[in-house]
């Protein structure tokens, strides 16, 4: 039986989350504004930690338009509820077109046809059965309507110099061994649609990357929740053996201090992303 949150198996953890929080439309998805629209109605299937759900709520879908945020963890959810209320009291802005909803994508609770728009970021590569979460989004999708999904793909991640790469193989290493995350999601996303029941002719597949090393500053702060994920995000890279799994937490605690300190360095993370129109 599928777990309808394999990503936090051993509970909820702020230190995983705290990365999740960067996130915003232009940074992480702005492919999707080839075909959002300010009166659309959306959900966004994993919304996380709110910060990608409240951002299309307050400043896009600004003409009568609504957003929906789903969740099956409640901690979350509170985090999510949390960010809202802080952004409107912030920026002065009433998000009454921004929720928030405790669900599982293997079983949406909305009705067939319900969206112009579903979205999910980053998720189908923790999934256990991503198949059957892409039917879910298709299924919820108003006809003329669309689904978005972009994937990362860890094993295509580009790391210099070189005496950095081992942090790729670290990630690929964890992710393999975690049980619920493929390190290589996103070249498989078009394949997953088609065989959850997307006609192929109305995909339309795109690469992007995500480029860290120009700014100093977003760097060091990438770093930084990284080893603090490292340290405190209770993900074992063996999980059978313990001791082994200590030693390559402190071997990529070690490469990460460095390279966030090292002018030179880059990290390139690629991601696919598929927009279906439902027809």
């Amino acid at each position: 039986m599928v777990k309808d949150q394999a990503y936090y198996a051993n509970g909820y953890n702020k230190s995983i989350s705290a990365i999740h929080a960067l996130r915003t439309v232009e940074s992480n998805v702005s492919y999707v504004l080839d075909v959002l629209k300010p009166n659309f109605k959306v959900l966004d299937v994993g919304s996380g930690p709110g910060t990608i759900t409240v951002d299309f709520g307050a400043n896009y879908l600004t003409e009568g338009g609504s957003i929906i945020g789903v969740e099956p963890t409640p901690e979350i959810l509170e985090d999510a509820e949390a960010y809202k209320k802080k952004y409107s009291e912030e920026h002065g802005k009433n998000l009454d077109n921004v929720s928030f909803q405790k669900g599982s994508i293997y079983k949406l609770p909305f009705e067939d046809n319900s969206f112009d728009l579903v979205h999910a970021h980053q998720v189908f590569l923790h999934l256990q059965d991503p198949v059957a979460g892409l039917k879910e989004l298709k299924r919820v999708a108003k006809q003329g309507g669309f689904v978005c999904v972009k994937d990362g793909d860890i094993e295509s991640t580009l790391i210099y110099p070189e005496e950095y790469e081992k942090l790729r193989d670290i990630y690929v290493l964890k992710a393999k061994n975690s049980g619920y995350t493929d390190p290589r999601a996103g070249r498989k996303l078009r394949g997953r649609a088609i065989e959850a029941g997307y006609e192929p002719a109305n995909i339309k597949t795109t690469v992007s990357n995500r480029v860290f090393g120009d700014d100093q500053d977003t760097k060091k702060l990438m770093g930084k929740l990284l080893i603090d994920r490292a340290k405190n995000g209770g993900e074992e890279f063996y999980p059978d053996d313990l001791e082994r799994s200590k030693r390559v937490r402190e071997e990529s605690i070690e490469l990460l201090t460095k390279f966030t300190n090292d002018i030179t360095s880059l990290d390139v993370s690629s991601s696919f992303q598929i927009i279906y129109h439902k027809n």
